[in-house]
């Protein structure tokens, strides 16, 4: 070979070097890119990673090792936000890793459990609508995950929202937005029973029997506290079929009260009835400051079938159980005496659609009394009163649960007094705008005990102590 020729090969292959240095550098930089983030990922320094895995994937989007440690780069990254309490941050990095690796469970499962419970965190803290759009965006995924344990608490947890959710709404006054969560919360969660109570109660208050006891067996398998209730209820239910025919209808056109009613002749009208009733519904809203959230289920009885439905002792009068149920002898009485009745059961009526939590049976009683137009304090019951208590027979401990159990008519009778003369009492040295706080922090689920002491300030158990002592002195 002439050295001319040499020469010409010699530099060729110069230039062939030179000209794929570039190139091998090329290659080269982003498996250098790689290789520095998986050490960033083991220094938990996740940003550099993210940063330069993705600048790696700029050059080859399709290398496998390059996804996997950018996939990896940012769930660990979501991973290290949710433990600094950055819940909500976190979300995109988990999503980000998804649409890298769309069927990866194990960050599925982390994505929809962290959802899951920002939401539940959410609903805690009574912010429905965020919990409800945390909880769609759970929602959207769930047909991706086969853990099905995640599935169904996701679903569970939902299904109590809304639930929980309708039951704000029932305070709210808007009883139709509230069926449509419980409904949507049923459709979620078939065993929800809670939704389950409020649909058949809602039902059962307007007389609609058959989708009641529907609602209510629904419930009867998966609830735990309210087995009583829920078997009370299907017996009543029973019971009020068979004297549903007997009923005659009073229209109300303010829609306000849903009258049904015995055939009777004589005492007070069903018409002055229900202006007693409007009466009631002005007076005390005016002096509570709340009215009833839906029209209120009045039922007058015979005596026979009043005692059969109410389950009550001889003693009893009225009661308010969901409907205002009442017999005709006692719509027989002076019009004076069954305007208190009409007061009084009204009462009670109003506070338990408005109070959703359990209160002490001697609460509700004292309050009917003391909305009764005739309301007055008597030497006589006074006497009786303080008897009873010297003699220690009754107490407020005692008076927490229902007076239906108390079977002597003068145990009843002392019952009553003791519940009207505190809240009198209450009511004379405090002043009444303090009774219409305390009822309005309840309202709002305040705890009933501890909005007395915001109230009055001092613990409720103290105050009753001290009434007791200057009655028994």
């Amino acid at each position: 070979m002439s050295r001319w020729l040499l020469k010409l090969l010699n530099i060729a292959l110069l230039v062939g070097i030179a000209a794929a240095i570039p190139y091998m550098m090329t290659a080269y930089a982003p498996v250098e890119k790689n290789n520095k983030a998986v050490e960033a990922i083991a220094n938990k320094q996740y940003d550099e990673a993210i940063a330069l895995l993705s600048d790696a994937r700029l050059s080859s989007p399709e290398n496998p090792t390059f996804r996997a440690n950018l996939t990896a780069a940012y769930q660990n990254k979501a991973i290290s936000l949710e433990e600094q309490k950055r819940t909500t941050e976190s979300l995109m990095f988990y999503e980000k890793a998804l649409d890298l690796e769309p069927d990866n469970q194990t960050i599925m499962k982390n994505f929809v459990s962290t959802i899951n419970n920002l939401a539940v965190a959410h609903s805690n803290r009574r912010e429905f609508a965020e919990s409800q759009q945390l909880f769609e965006r759970a929602a959207k995924s769930l047909k991706r995950i086969n853990d099905s344990a995640i599935r169904n608490d996701v679903i569970h947890n939902y299904s109590a929202l809304l639930t929980l959710w309708g039951a704000e709404l029932m305070k709210a006054n808007k009883v139709n937005d509230a069926v449509t969560a419980f409904t949507n919360s049923l459709n979620l969660d078939p065993q929800n029973a809670v939704a389950n109570i409020y649909l058949g109660d809602l039902r059962y208050e307007v007389n609609d029997y058959e989708a009641a006891r529907q609602f209510y067996s629904a419930a009867l398998p998966f609830e735990k506290d309210n087995k009583e209730y829920l078997k009370t209820r299907l017996e009543m239910i029973a019971d009020e079929i068979r004297v549903e025919t007997l009923f005659k209808k009073a229209a109300d056109p303010q829609n306000r009260f849903l009258v049904h009613y015995v055939d009777y002749t004589n005492g007070v009208t069903v018409s002055e009835m229900l202006d007693m009733l409007a009466q009631a519904r002005t007076a005390v809203g005016e002096k509570l400051g709340i009215y009833p959230a839906r029209a209120v289920n009045v039922k007058v009885y015979n005596a026979r079938d009043f005692f059969r439905i109410s389950r009550l002792p001889e003693w009893a009068i009225g009661i308010f159980d969901g409907k205002l149920r009442l017999k005709v002898d006692d719509l027989q009485s002076a019009p004076s005496q069954v305007k208190d009745l009409l007061f009084h059961e009204y009462t009670h009526a109003v506070l338990a659609m408005n109070i959703k939590q359990k209160v002490p049976a001697w609460f509700h009683e004292g309050m009917a009394q003391m909305m009764e137009p005739q309301f007055a304090e008597n030497p006589r019951e006074q006497a009786q009163m303080r008897d009873a208590l010297a003699r220690t027979r009754l107490d407020f401990n005692v008076l927490k649960d229902s007076f239906k159990d108390i079977t002597s008519k003068t145990e009843a009778e002392t019952a009553y007094l003791l519940s009207k003369y505190f809240l009198s009492y209450l009511n004379t040295k405090y002043g009444h705008e303090k009774l219409m706080d305390w009822v309005a922090r309840m309202t709002k689920d305040e705890e009933f005990e501890k909005s007395f002491q915001a109230v009055y300030g001092l613990p409720l158990e103290q105050a009753q102590n001290e009434w007791i002592k200057g009655q028994v002195k």
